[in-house]
């Protein structure tokens, strides 16, 4: 895999770590939905593609970072 270094500034990285403690019900921007709203936009064979996909992006992030 080819290495990819991603910049990020204190500000963006002070905000991620922010949003990891905050509570989903006082959190009003991003709304809790279940699939079948996606699959309204995308599709039901899309959508679960494009979560394939993400889910073997995550485990190669794992894998790289030794956690698997």
């Amino acid at each position: 895999m080819q290495n990819k270094k991603i910049n990020i500034t204190d500000e963006e990285l002070d905000r991620d770590i922010r949003n990891l403690y905050l509570d989903a019900d006082k959190d009003g921007h991003i709304p809790l939905v279940g699939d079948e709203y996606f699959y309204k936009i995308y599709g039901k064979e899309n959508y679960e593609r494009m979560k394939a996909a993400r889910a073997e992006k995550f485990k190669e992030e794992k894998r790289r970072l030794g956690l698997i």
